[in-house]
């Protein structure tokens, strides 16, 4: 009898059902990692998290002490914070796991660099985050100010310069200090002074193609002493700061929302950022921001006139930002930016009849032009002292680190 040929299909089975339950396997296994992985990446996050949220608060708690401490205050305005001012917290909003300490170190009188570690503890594993924060205030208070342009910033290189950066543009001075605290730069462009001075208290740079031409009296001096940034009081309680001084308060929204060919008078006040973005606006007055005021307008007219009982100006509690192409910018009274001041303009005309002032200031420029005309009777009345009794702790540079 003839055997047969047919497999028997029991070995396949056994083997296709191994190397099934070999393959579920291995997918399980890979899903229980990855989720061990995910749990992994997500407790990290949240440590993460509340590592930044410690050590904002102890930036927060150091602040507030300069602010209402009387003997704080007074040894961050005179420069003399030390470790004997040095914050050490444990088990922070109840938790046994989290601490902060945190230093303050003057680097200039009225200015200082805040520095928090934050510790969270994980089992035998400490996690920690750094967060730098720069402080500075505005102590000077004068009627007189003879400073066309001014960068104020003193405790750190990276602040308290002046920089004009351009091709094919001139700007021209015509009276007054033009002065940086630490270094006056003038790259690829040129600067023409008219009966001016042009300072710093470190450098004065003229550099890849730069000029300095400076006429009649002018004259230029570096190192000379810093100066004092002046004193502008946004919004603190007092009657006569310039937020309880408004005539007109407005939203950032509200502010924004503005039709084209905006004319407004008196002390105009935004709550948050000013911006100005793709229309013609008049100011008869000034115009206060507790955040930033920015300009962003191409082939528009923004102008700013002195109103005979406030004088004329910009004033911002954070930055101040032109960024224009075209058309024209004219500003009679003061520019002031508690923060940084920047100009970036492209074929603008542009003056200002008064002064422009910031912690640090830049100017970019190509086409147009860029006229400075000291005009100190268009500012006198913003900075008066007795309009101005105080000035905002500013927070210039934040910086953090991970580990």
């Amino acid at each position: 009898m003839p055997h047969s040929t047919k497999k028997s299909p029991e070995g396949f089975v056994l083997i296709l059902s191994v190397l099934t339950l070999a393959t579920l396997l291995m997918v399980g296994s890979y899903l229980v990692s990855l989720g061990g992985a995910e749990r992994k990446i997500a407790s990290a996050q949240a440590t993460a998290t509340k590592n930044y949220y410690l050590a904002e608060t102890g930036i927060n708690e150091m602040m507030w002490k300069i602010q209402n401490d009387s003997t704080m205050r007074t040894a961050f305005i005179n420069g003399t914070l030390n470790s004997s001012y040095d914050i050490n917290r444990s088990n922070v909003f109840g938790d046994t796991k989290s601490s902060y300490k945190v230093a303050a170190r003057s680097t200039a009188t009225a200015e200082a660099w805040i520095y928090a570690t934050s510790t969270y503890q994980l089992g035998d594993n400490t996690s920690q985050r750094v967060v730098k924060s720069y402080i500075s205030r505005a102590t000077g208070s004068t009627a007189e100010w003879d400073f066309a342009t001014f960068a104020g910033g003193r405790g750190s290189q990276q602040n308290g310069n002046f920089t004009f950066t351009g091709s094919g543009i001139v700007l021209t001075a015509n009276g007054g200090r033009m002065h940086a605290n630490q270094i006056f730069k003038i790259q690829g462009a040129e600067i023409v002074v008219n009966d001016g001075v042009v300072s710093a208290s470190n450098v004065i740079n003229v550099v890849a193609g730069g000029r300095l031409t400076l006429t009649g009296t002018s004259y230029q001096s570096a190192p000379t002493t810093t100066i004092d940034m002046l004193q502008i009081d946004i919004d603190s309680v007092s009657p006569n700061s310039w937020k309880n001084r408004a005539t007109v308060t407005y939203t950032a929204s509200q502010f924004q929302s503005l039709p084209n060919n905006t004319t407004l008078s008196g002390v105009i006040y935004v709550t948050d950022n000013a911006k100005v973005v793709g229309k013609n606006m008049t100011i008869n007055g000034v115009l206060v921001a507790e955040g930033d005021i920015e300009i962003i307008n191409s082939g528009r007219t923004f102008t700013v006139n002195v109103d005979a009982i406030y004088g004329g100006g910009l004033l911002a509690k954070g930055d101040t930002e032109f960024t224009t192409s075209g058309g024209t910018v004219l500003i009679n009274g003061i520019v002031y930016s508690a923060d940084d001041l920047e100009i970036t303009s492209s074929g603008t005309s542009f003056t200002i009849n008064g002064s422009m002032n910031g912690f640090d200031a830049r100017v970019t420029a190509s086409g147009g032009s860029i006229i400075l005309n000291f005009v100190p009777e268009n500012f006198r009345d913003v900075i008066d002292p007795i309009w101005n009794p105080s000035s905002p702790l500013i927070q210039i540079d934040h910086w953090e680190e991970q580990y």
